[in-house]
């Protein structure tokens, strides 16, 4: 069609014969009107960068004459079609041409101008939001950051948001209390105080337990061995034995245990044996000390001395047959002594004496490691010899 004289073409489209009639009557005709079988997108897309290309470089005679030929039959075809469906890339061709240029609204039959109109809108919305995209909210923070707030939480029972955001910034964090807020677990109670075991830990160094247990000799005699621990690093403050004990004796071993150790506690907690009755009571009130029993059949209660006594029993006793008092007393001595150096699993293997049985640093090569034993060799007790100083010894020799 592009090959004819521009009158031709002018010619033809207002006096069509009728093998132009019936050639534009065919659906092929129509590539974008068509009701046929559907044409792929990007088919459709090459077929109008092909119409653009050529509207461009066709006399504007052949353009005239052809938009009156399509017109036409769009005409006829609305005629039959009352609701053309059309395709999302039918909309987009549409609001965008008109968007460009507005005169041609008057032209469109397929659908009115307030739709184009609205399609355009709401294309250029979508364009707008794109555009403008970016991440909703605030950043959010690092994992290990969001571990170390819910670890503050359930730690601390009585502090807030702000204290929190206030403690991270001192760690080199800047986090809002709302952020904070936002990451509190939440099985944590609103109205939740201190812990038992952090209550108990406050009150450690002043509190002391006492119980008893037995041992048998190797004639058959009970043994009645009296305990006093200090709860503060579980130090054995004393350790008595005796065949037949009494509240009397028990009282004045009590008052010897706080002359060893030079200080006496706030809390003495012991269970309801009757050997801790009114005399005991009243003579460890008389220096200041307040008995806490514990509740009936409760050994729990008194977790502290029942794990120390089974220590006690599973580190020395069970091992040795004593023959009387005075053996057993000499046996738990040195265990008592053993005991105080020995690593405990509460202090992270470190000892109840603490910085007296601290590893000093690494010896020299050479340097000899000596065990003595603990027991009968039972336990042992490891140091080493230090090597002397060659200048020390010279000094010495010289002198």
């Amino acid at each position: 069609m592009l090959t004819r004289a521009p009158s031709d073409c002018l010619s033809a489209a207002i006096n069509p014969s009728a093998e132009q009639i019936q050639t534009f009557s065919e659906p092929a005709a129509l590539p974008y009107l068509a009701r046929g079988k559907p044409r792929a997108t990007v088919t459709t897309l090459l077929q109008v960068l092909r119409d653009l290309v050529l509207a461009f470089v066709a006399p504007r005679a052949v353009l005239v004459a052809e938009n009156l030929l399509l017109r036409q039959q769009v005409i006829v075809l609305s005629r039959q079609v009352k609701r053309p469906r059309l395709r999302p890339f039918d909309r987009w061709v549409l609001a965008s041409i008109a968007g460009r240029f507005r005169d041609l609204l008057a032209i469109i039959l397929v659908v009115k101008p307030e739709t184009v109109i609205r399609w355009h809108r709401a294309g250029w919305r979508l364009l707008w939001r794109w555009r403008s995209r970016r991440p909703r909210g605030r950043p959010p923070i690092d994992v290990d950051l969001r571990h170390l707030i819910r670890r503050m939480w359930r730690d601390n029972a009585t502090w807030g948001e702000d204290m929190i955001s206030g403690e991270l910034a001192k760690l080199g964090y800047a986090v809002s209390p709302r952020t904070v807020a936002k990451y509190r677990p939440s099985g944590l109670a609103r109205a939740r105080g201190q812990r038992w075991m952090t209550f108990i830990r406050n009150h450690l160094h002043e509190t002391w337990a006492c119980d008893f247990f037995t041992v048998i000799t190797a004639r058959f005699q009970v043994l009645y061995v009296f305990v006093v621990l200090s709860l503060d690093r579980r130090r054995l403050v004393h350790v008595g034995v005796t065949e037949h004990p009494t509240a009397a004796w028990t009282a004045q071993r009590f008052v010897e245990a706080t002359v060893d150790a030079g200080h006496v506690p706030r809390f003495l907690v012991h269970d309801r044996d009757s050997i801790f009755g009114s005399t005991f009571r009243a003579r460890v009130r008389g220096l200041g000390v307040r008995p806490l029993a514990t509740p009936p059949r409760s050994p729990q209660a008194n977790s502290f001395a029942e794990r120390v006594i089974g220590t006690i029993r599973r580190g020395c006793f069970d091992h040795v047959i004593v023959r009387d008092r005075r053996h057993a007393e000499r046996v738990v001595g040195q265990y008592v002594a053993y005991y105080h150096g020995r690593p405990h699993r509460s202090f992270r293997m470190q000892p109840p004496d603490g910085a007296r049985h601290l590893a000093p640093p690494r010896p020299l090569l050479g340097t000899q490691i000596v065990a003595t034993p603990t027991l009968g060799g039972l336990h042992y007790r490891y140091g080493f010899i230090a090597v002397p100083d060659p200048l020390s010894t010279r000094a010495a020799h010289a002198a």
